[in-house]
This record gives C-alpha cells, structure tokens and sequence, in this order.
C-alpha cells in the first residue's frame, strides 16, 4: 500500500499550469519539521485538476497543510547528460490549515463561543470551579 500524510509549510509560492486539454497542474514544496531544525525534510507535492486550482487559490509560501498521497517517482535525462530522479507526493488531499490571510482576526482560533451560533449560556460558580479544575488536568 503506497499512502502517506505529512503536515508542512510552504516553501514557496506554488507554481501551477493549465495545459492545453484543460488540465491543471500545481507543484510546490513543503518543509516538515523534524526534532531538530537541521533535521528538516523538504518534499515536493503535485496536485491535479481542482486540487490544484484549490491549491492556487488558498496557498502561498509560509502556509500550513496537511497533504495525503501516495510516493511517485519521475526519471529524466538532464540537458548535460545525467541521469535524473525526483520523489513527490502525488495529492489525493490537500488540507489547508493555515490559509495565510494578513488579517489578525482571521489567524487567531476562534473560542467556544465565536464558533458556535447558540448564545453561550450562563455558568454558575459551581460549574465554572469544575471546569476550572478540568483545565488543569495534566493530560
């Protein structure tokens, strides 16, 4: 079974095409991190079709994704004669966690209560000290 799941920053901007029979391409690069900084992986990812158009949309360099797919490889003969092989991931699934607005608002995560449309209710004293007693639970 060929699948993998990394999360990752852009490297860069992605870079997409649109060829002639009306196909989409979107090729770019994300950095994973490692335990160490020095430890970090860089890996290519393609995306096809509406991924890719998604992709050029809602990402640029420095954004956050996760990115399931499956290993291809691409051999070539470079223009000097060599031998050429690159590893990617070919995307079946592109999260987008971060989608790189500048607005403060949008980058912060939203508490209980902005994300919910019920009005939050009341608490009693009772209940606020359990939930206090919850939030310091060590796990």
């Amino acid at each position: 079974m060929n699948n993998i799941s990394v999360s990752g920053r852009l490297a860069r901007d992605p870079e997409c095409k649109e060829f002639n029979d009306g196909k989409t391409v979107c090729d770019f690069s994300i950095a994973v991190n490692g335990y160490k900084k020095e430890d970090t992986v860089w890996i290519k990812v393609k995306a096809w079709g509406n991924r890719a158009k998604s992709c050029s949309k809602f990402c640029k360099k420095g954004s956050l994704v996760n990115v399931s797919g499956s290993i291809r490889s691409n051999a070539w003969t470079a223009k000097d004669g060599s031998s050429r092989k690159e590893l990617y991931i070919l995307a079946s699934d592109v999260e987008f966690v971060h989608l790189g607005n500048e607005d403060e608002k949008a980058t912060q995560p939203q508490t209980r209560e902005e994300s919910s449309s019920v009005p939050p209710t009341p608490v009693s004293a009772e209940n606020q000290a359990l939930e206090d007693q919850l939030e310091v639970v060590p796990f």
